[in-house]
């Protein structure tokens, strides 16, 4: 889906929460992601089944907060929260929950204020169909069933902030006329 099309999180704190069920003992893959290898954000399971949020800005800092522990077989709830600190493309504390406990997070210092790709980049469930966002094959896609994918604001952008964001982003669409 292009990214105007989907819930924006940018400027806001926001919750990510995905319902998956392992089936076997090496599901991997991209759950749901945004963005590219420019800039984005993806949750997914690693090569060894453990639950990874990947936050890529601009290609140049990488967060990545990811379980110690491999998913077992069975249900799960992976839910990732951003507390954001205010400001235009200002930074915030990521928490990974799974199942109802803590068990990853830290400080992502600066997050993306206006879109992360100009090139079609998409928000995509199950696989990420552009180039990768975070250190995942291209075509990582998620052998894990996913039952659900939920993205909510849990706050709104403050009106000075949005307007920053229009005038950039009128101020890019003319870069590419």
């Amino acid at each position: 889906m292009p990214e105007s099309s989907v819930l924006n999180l940018k400027n806001c704190s926001y919750r990510i929460t995905a319902d998956i069920e392992i089936l076997g003992d090496t599901d991997h893959g991209v759950i749901v992601c945004q963005g590219g290898n420019m800039a984005g954000w993806s949750l997914y399971l690693s090569s060894d089944g453990r639950p990874v949020f990947h936050y890529n800005l601009y290609g140049h800092e990488h967060f990545v907060c990811a379980s110690t522990t491999p998913l077992s077989r069975g249900a799960h709830r992976v839910i990732i929260t951003f507390a954001y600190d205010g400001g235009f493309g200002a930074g915030g504390t990521v928490v990974m929950n799974v199942d109802g406990d803590d068990v990853a997070g830290g400080r992502i210092d600066k997050t993306v204020p206006l879109v992360y790709s100009m090139s079609g980049e998409t928000f995509d469930v199950g696989i990420d169909t552009g180039s990768p966002v975070g250190n995942y094959p291209h075509d990582y896609r998620c052998t894990a069933r996913i039952d659900g994918v939920t993205l909510e604001r849990l706050s709104e952008v403050p009106e000075e902030i949005a307007a920053r964001v229009r005038e950039g982003m009128f101020a890019a669409s003319l870069t590419t006329q």
